[in-house]
């Protein structure tokens, strides 16, 4: 099976339960880089997994090494400047992924587990969970 190289910006709740999927070991994505402006736990991981943390401009700069940009920030001014900067740096080839892409993407490598709901605050998630039943 072809392996795809991604990128993941925004490693908050939902981009680091995405990391987390795409590092194990019958996943055909490699992380090649992540972008995250905060210490968080997604990027602790991405640095202990020994995955470049660059900013923005850096994964542009990665070019055709790229498959595919996963946006996970839930901000639409990231995936407009991210589609900008690739145009302007003429790569036709890296696609950035929209949200409902993420989500299908998801939906294939985590079984049956919950993707929290980007525009959602993290009570309204913890209480959609509790819902529905889901730990």
């Amino acid at each position: 099976m072809e392996n795809h190289n991604i990128a993941i910006v925004g490693l908050g709740r939902i981009g680091t339960s995405f990391l987390e999927k795409t590092l194990t070991d019958d996943c055909v994505m490699k992380v090649k880089a992540v972008c995250e402006l905060y210490d968080t736990k997604g990027k602790r991981m991405a640095e202990e997994s020994n995955i470049q943390v660059v900013e923005l401009s850096e994964i542009v700069g990665l070019g055709v090494k790229l498959d595919v940009i996963f946006d996970l920030t839930g901000d639409d001014n990231v995936s407009r400047m991210l589609r900008s900067k690739l145009e302007e740096s003429g790569n036709t080839y890296t696609q950035v992924a929209q949200n409902r892409l993420a989500r299908l993407v998801w939906a294939l490598i985590a079984d049956d587990e919950y993707l929290p709901d980007v525009r959602k605050s993290k009570s309204q998630v913890y209480a959609d969970m509790l819902l529905s039943g889901q730990k």
